[in-house]
């Protein structure tokens, strides 16, 4: 009876999986067809775990894979570079900066060593939590509100 529970929970676990990627992605998998995807759905609305595994399989193909690995690889490269700019953001390093903007475009407001020094105040200000100097400097520099905050209530979500 153990088993079967815990099968039970594990197909579910799954399924929530599934279905939370699918949300995640609004509905487009990698390398995934519109058809692929109407059979996912119609297998869990189904309740057909069979179904659902066939179709969850024939995804899985080394091109698919490959693709992946790219992605991931990109990703790595792209934090690795956002960490060398935060680094020289913090050490008020502009020589570092420019460096790291080599490999990564750099943000095109900082023009020249004395937006970098806004940067590195807004950085720090940014740090010891006053945002209202964080938004000063971001006008200042003509950068957008980050992602997450809302330009009319202050508030903000992931961006702080």
């Amino acid at each position: 009876m153990k088993r079967t529970k815990f099968f039970g929970v594990l197909a579910l676990m799954i399924i929530l999986a599934a279905l939370g990627t699918a949300s995640a992605y609004r509905g487009n998998f990698i390398g995934m067809d519109p058809g692929s995807r109407e059979d996912i759905v119609n297998a869990i609305e189904a309740n057909n775990y069979q179904a659902w595994k066939e179709v969850m399989s024939n995804q899985l193909t080394e091109e698919n894979f490959n693709d992946c690995v790219e992605r991931h690889e990109a990703r790595s490269e792209m934090r690795e570079h956002r960490e060398d700019k935060r680094q020289a953001i913090e050490a008020g390093n502009y020589g570092a900066f420019l460096v790291a903007a080599e490999n990564w475009p750099k943000l095109p407001n900082i023009q020249d060593e004395s937006d970098f020094k806004l940067l590195v105040e807004l950085h720090q200000a940014k740090l010891d939590g006053d945002y209202d100097t964080v938004n000063e400097l971001r006008e200042q520099l003509g950068l957008p509100v980050r992602f997450g905050e809302h330009k009319m209530s202050g508030q903000s979500g992931r961006g702080r």
